[in-house]
């Protein structure tokens, strides 16, 4: 009987062994570099001891942690052009090491792009305007492609354009037309692998005075705003991540 209890005792820890008790999932370590203009630096959104915490970037990171070990890297640059930035990644060798390793990518840019245009109207020329777009068409298809060059595998997350200006402002049917164009264009590299666009265009489409601090003569998302852009984001993340 007793060696009969320890072979029973022996095979019931031998299968302990071989087959241990279920562990809940580990966290993936994911890295996050976001790039681009006042909107990744989180221009307009409410300061918490000088840090704007309502931004679309640490928002994104709040989530992404509920589940995950997650390092971030902000690069957002107020006042950043497309070409600048396009200079700015073919000139800092460490960042572009550091995006060669990163999972996440989210990049704004195009916004002051817009600015510049939009508010030299009705001053410029229908031919100046269509050199514009192109010239924003040509850089921006650039940036997409210097970082696929550094990294295929990441996820790389578009952030579109919005129209700020109101009903009534003089600015808004060109505003409008001008995200559309802009919105089309990173659409089309949206279809590529792992890339996502986020359109802000028509949430914020008679929501501009909420959604924006325009009352104020200021383009920036409120807090409001950049919730919009961020829950756009994580419903992008989740559809390709929980496939």
């Amino acid at each position: 009987m007793i060696k009969k209890g320890l072979f029973v005792f022996i095979l019931l820890f031998a299968c302990f062994i071989i087959y241990p008790a279920a562990n809940a999932e580990s966290p993936r370590n994911i890295s996050y570099i976001a790039i681009g203009d006042s909107l990744t630096a989180g221009y307009g959104s409410t300061e918490h001891n000088y840090l704007r915490i309502n931004g679309f970037v640490p928002q994104f990171v709040s989530y992404l942690r509920e589940a995950n070990e997650v390092t971030v890297e902000n690069y957002g640059i107020p006042g950043i052009s497309s070409i600048g930035l396009l200079t700015y990644l073919q000139t800092d060798i460490g960042l572009q090491n550091r995006l060669k390793g990163a999972d996440i990518i989210t990049l704004s840019i195009g916004g002051n792009d817009f600015l510049q245009t939009i508010r030299t109207l009705p001053n410029v020329e229908e031919r100046e305007l269509k050199q514009r777009a192109l010239l924003l068409e040509q850089t921006y298809n650039a940036l997409y492609a210097f970082l696929r060059d550094l990294n295929k595998e990441a996820q790389i997350y578009l952030i579109g354009l919005y129209n700020p200006y109101p009903e009534n402002h003089p600015l808004r049917e060109p505003g409008v037309r001008y995200a559309e164009a802009f919105n089309e264009q990173l659409e089309k590299h949206s279809k590529k692998d792992n890339t996502f666009l986020i359109n802000p265009l028509q949430p914020f489409f008679n929501k501009e005075t909420t959604y924006t601090h325009i009352k104020e003569d200021d383009i920036h998302p409120t807090d409001e705003g950049y919730t919009i852009i961020v829950k756009e984001l994580i419903k992008q993340y989740e559809e390709f991540n929980q496939e």
